[in-house]
C-alpha cells in the first residue's frame, strides 16, 4: 500500500488523485517479485573483494541473514517498485503535463520526480541533500538511543538466577500469556504446546526466557507473574555487559561498515531500481543496516548465547524462528550442537523472505547455511511443502503435527448448542431466514476492496454480512466504510469466532488463516483482493476467489445461493485441504510435544 496524494495537471483539467489507484493487483504483485529478487541479489554484491554475505561476519556466521530480514520489513524496496509501477501508469493513463506531489513520503517524492523527468512531465521537486543528511542524523539518533538503552537494561545488573539444566528451554515473546483465545496470536498456537509439554516433564524440565518488551504488542498487556505458564527469566539476566563484547564491538564499528559499503561499486550500481536511480534511499538503507540492525542482531546472539551457556538445555524451541530473534537464537544453538524447534504460529505468507531461501544459501560461501531449525513443527502439507520448495528446508527437518488452534476450533464448534448458535446470529442482528456471510481480516487489508464488498453486499437476497475485525483493530476503523448501510452488522473484536463459523454461509477474507479453518469446518471461503497469500488456494480451486470488484456480486451470488458451485469448492477442498482435516483429531498439541521431547531426548541420549 502506497500512501500519497498528487495533483495531476492535463491539457483541460486538473484533479487531485490518490497514487494507489493506480497500481493494479498484477503490478501490486510483480513488485513484491522484483522486491524479493533485488534483496536476494545484494548477498552476491562484492565488497572489499568479498560477496557481501562473506564480508561481514560474527563468529563465523553471516551477518546477510539479518540484513535481508531489514530490507525486507523495511519494505523501502518494495515501495519503490510499488511506486515506480503507479506513476508510470499514472502518466500512461492521464497524460499529464504536470504532476504536483499533495502528500507524500520521501520514497515517493524522489520515484514521482525521477519517473516524471525521464518522461518529460513538470513535477515537484524530490527530496533535497539537506532532507536526506537530516534522515540519516535522526536515524543514527535513534540507532544510538536504542544501543545504549539496551545495553543499560535493568535487568543486565540484576545477575542470573539460580536454574538447573532443562530439558527444553522455551523462548517467548516477553508478553507472553497463556490465554489461548481465537484470536490468532501465536499464544493461541502455541500456548497448549507449552501447556502439553508441562505435562508431560517434571517440574523445572522447561524453562521459559523471555525476549522482547515487556508490553503485549497486541493487546498492550503486561506480564504479570500469574498470567506466567512458569518463571519467565529475562533474557538480559543471563547476559551482563561483560558478555556484549561483541555487541559493543559491532556497534563501535557501525560507521566503518557503513562505509565499506558506501565505497562498493556493486552497490552503487544496485541503487538503480525500477529504472530508477535510488542512491539515496538505498543510502539510508544501509545506513539503517549498520546502525540498526547488526548492533541489535548481535547483540541478540550475545544474549542467546549467554543464555544457553547458563541453562545447557537439551533442545530450545521458539515460535519466531526465522525472525530476528528467531535466527540469533538458532545460529548460538547450532554453535553449541544443542538441537532447535521451531513451533509455526499463523500463516507462512508466500511472499515472506523469512521463509525462502536460494539453493547457494543452504550453503552459504565462506560460512555455514541459512539459520534452520533441526525442526521446524507444521500445521499441514501446504506449509511443508512451501517451505521444501521455496526455503530448500531439507524433508528430514519438516514435522507436520496440525494445528492446536484449529483443535480448539472444532472442539469448540462441536460443543455448541443449537441456542448458542442463535445467541450468535442475534448478536449479529441476523434473522433466523436470513444468512450469515462472516467478514474477517484486517481492515488495512481489505481497505481498497471493502466499498466494493459492501455494495456487493447490498444486492443479496435475505442476506447480511457481519464483519468482526481483527483483535487488533477496533470496529471505528470500519465506521466510514459501513455506516448507513443496512445490510451490514459490525461486531465487536472480542467476538468468540466459533459461534460465528457454525451460523455462517460463506467466509470472507483477504488474507486470514479463518479461511482454511473454515475450508476445515466445511465452510466455503471467498478470498478478495487478489493476488494474495490465499492466492494458491484460489488457484487450486479449493477457495473461491475475486481480483476484480466488477466479479464480487456474481461470485457472491454463487457462493450462496448456487448449491452445485458449493458442491465443486467442497469437493476441491477435499483434495486440497483434506490431510489438513484429517489433523483435527484434537491431538495436534500432543503430536508437537511428542516432536520436542523426541527432539530433547535423543540429545540427551547422545550426550
Amino acid at each position: 500500500m502506497i500512501a500519497a496524494q498528487l495533483a495531476i495537471r492535463a491539457a483541460r483539467a486538473s484533479r487531485k488523485v490518490e497514487l494507489a489507484d493506480y497500481l493494479s493487483a498484477a503490478a501490486e504483485e510483480q513488485a513484491h517479485v522484483d522486491e524479493y529478487r533485488w534483496i536476494k541479489a545484494l548477498r552476491h554484491a562484492q565488497v572489499d573483494g568479498d560477496a557481501f554475505r562473506d564480508r561481514f561476519i560474527v563468529r563465523g556466521d553471516s551477518l546477510w541473514w539479518f540484513t535481508e530480514l531489514y530490507l525486507h520489513k523495511d519494505q523501502v524496496v518494495l515501495d519503490i517498485h510499488r511506486a515506480a509501477a503507479a506513476v508510470r501508469a499514472l502518466i500512461d493513463r492521464e497524460q499529464p503535463h504536470a504532476i504536483d506531489v499533495i502528500s507524500a513520503g520521501p520514497i515517493v517524492r524522489h520515484v514521482v520526480r525521477e519517473i516524471a523527468a525521464s518522461r518529460g512531465v513538470a513535477a515537484s521537486p524530490g527530496p533535497t541533500r539537506l532532507t536526506w543528511t537530516m534522515r540519516l542524523a535522526r536515524l543514527h539518533a535513534r540507532a544510538r538511543l536504542l544501543a545504549w538503552r539496551a545495553h543499560l537494561a535493568p535487568d543486565r545488573f540484576r545477575g542470573a538466577p539460580p536454574v538447573r539444566s532443562p530439558a527444553i528451554a522455551a523462548f517467548v515473546h516477553r508478553a507472553f500469556w497463556r490465554r489461548g483465545g481465537d484470536d490468532g496470536g501465536a499464544e493461541a498456537y502455541i500456548g497448549p504446546v507449552l501447556q502439553e509439554l508441562e505435562r508431560r516433564l517434571e517440574p523445572g524440565a522447561i524453562q521459559y526466557v523471555g525476549v522482547g518488551p515487556a508490553t503485549n504488542f497486541r493487546a498492550k498487556r503486561t506480564l504479570t507473574p500469574g498470567d506466567s505458564p512458569a518463571v519467565v527469566i529475562p533474557v538480559e539476566r543471563f547476559a551482563p555487559p561483560q558478555r556484549l563484547a561483541a555487541s559493543r564491538a559491532m556497534w563501535k564499528r557501525r560507521s566503518i561498515h557503513h562505509a565499506a559499503m558506501l565505497r562498493s561499486r556493486a552497490l552503487r550500481q544496485a541503487a538503480d531500481i525500477a529504472g530508477i536511480d535510488c542512491w539515496p534511499l538505498v543510502k539510508e538503507q544501509l545506513a539503517g543496516v549498520a546502525w540498526l540492525q547488526w548492533p541489535w542482531s548481535v547483540r541478540a546472539m550475545d544474549e542467546a548465547a549467554a543464555a544457553l551457556d547458563a541453562l545447557a538445555p537439551a533442545s530450545v524451541v521458539t515460535y519466531a524462528e526465522a525472525g530476528g530473534w528467531g535466527r540469533a537464537l538458532v545460529l548460538e544453538a547450532r554453535r553449541r550442537g544443542i538441537p532447535s524447534a521451531g513451533l509455526q504460529h499463523g500463516f507462512i505468507y508466500r511472499h515472506w523472505l523469512n521463509y525462502r531461501h536460494e539453493p547457494d544459501e543452504v550453503v552459504s560461501g565462506k560460512t555455514p547455511g541459512f539459520p534452520a531449525p533441526t525442526r521446524t513443527l507444521l500445521f499441514d502439507a501446504s506449509a511443508r511443502d512451501h517451505l521444501q520448495e521455496h526455503g530448500r528446508f531439507s524433508e528430514g527437518s519438516l514435522v507436520v503435527t496440525g494445528s492446536p488452534r484449529l483443535d480448539d476450533l472444532v472442539r469448540a464448534i462441536s460443543a455448541l448448542s443449537p441456542e448458542a448458535i442463535a445467541d450468535a446470529r442475534r448478536a449479529a442482528a441476523v434473522a433466523d431466514d436470513e444468512m450469515l456471510v462472516l467478514l474477517t481480516t484486517k481492515e488495512r487489508e481489505v481497505r481498497r476492496a471493502l466499498p466494493s464488498l459492501v455494495r456487493a453486499a447490498a444486492g443479496l437476497a435475505k442476506a447480511k454480512l457481519v464483519v468482526k475485525p481483527h483483535p487488533a483493530e477496533t470496529a471505528d476503523v470500519y465506521a466510514s466504510a459501513v455506516a448507513g448501510q443496512p445490510h451490514v452488522r459490525m461486531l465487536s473484536p472480542s467476538a468468540p469466532l466459533a459461534p460465528l463459523l457454525a451460523a455462517a454461509r460463506a467466509v470472507v477474507t483477504v488474507n486470514s488463516t479463518v479461511a482454511l479453518d473454515a475450508a476445515a469446518l466445511d465452510v466455503p471461503a471467498l478470498a478478495i483482493g487478489l493476488p494474495n497469500n490465499l492466492s494458491p488456494f484460489v488457484e487450486a480451486g479449493a477457495i473461491a476467489g475475486a481480483d476484480d470488484p466488477a466479479e464480487l456480486p456474481a461470485l457472491l451470488q454463487r457462493i450462496l445461493y448456487d448449491e452445485r458451485f458449493r458442491q465443486q469448492l467442497a469437493e476441491r477442498r477435499s483434495v486440497v485441504l483434506g490431510p489438513m482435516a484429517s489433523l483435527t483429531d484434537g491431538r495436534s498439541a500432543a503430536r508437537s510435544a511428542e516432536a520436542l521431547l523426541q527432539l530433547a531426548g535423543r540429545h540427551m541420549s547422545e550426550g
